[in-house]
């Protein structure tokens, strides 16, 4: 469990499955996600059987994002990528429709990092974000990152953002 005030990343649950799967029948979270599309019930079971369980993994460490009160899941937030070698992170999150727009992307993301930089020592923590997505490139300001370049890789332009940790 990482706490962050109003929310809390716990690892996934099995009993998470069909919140994933209901989650990325979302249009935008399909649209600014690499969640397959159409994303099925399949999908879903497989993502959790993956990660329902203590984190970091290998190479990634993959929360839900949970209301701290009552434990409702409210998203997901990840380093979706580990370079160990490195000490550096790639982040990923996405948040359900109803819980948008109330700074939780912006409190995980914030609890992450800061576990991230304190548990396993990490010294960066990059995110690309697609170009047009405006709310998780606020996202990406509000909890300390800044923008750093274009990456026009897999043929979409995606922006980057980095947040050093180590100084």
């Amino acid at each position: 469990m990482i706490p962050g005030g109003e929310v809390t990343l716990r690892p996934w649950e099995p009993a998470d499955t069909a919140f994933v799967f209901d989650s990325c029948q979302d249009a935008d979270v399909q649209r600014w996600t690499r969640v397959p599309t159409p994303y099925t019930a399949l999908h879903a079971a497989t993502f959790i059987e993956r990660h329902a369980r203590p984190q970091p993994e290998e190479d990634g460490a993959f929360f839900a994002i949970t209301r701290t009160d009552t434990g409702e899941v409210l998203g997901s937030m990840s380093f979706n990528h580990i370079d160990w070698a490195f000490a550096a992170a790639e982040a990923g999150y996405w948040v359900a429709r109803d819980a948008r727009g109330q700074g939780v992307a912006t409190s995980a993301l914030v609890s992450l990092v800061e576990w991230g930089r304190r548990e396993l020592r990490l010294v960066e923590v990059r995110l690309r974000v697609l170009a047009g997505n405006l709310a998780s490139q606020r996202v990406a300001e509000r909890a300390g990152f800044a923008a750093s370049g274009i990456d026009r890789s897999d043929g979409d332009e995606l922006l980057a953002f980095v947040r050093r940790l180590d100084g």
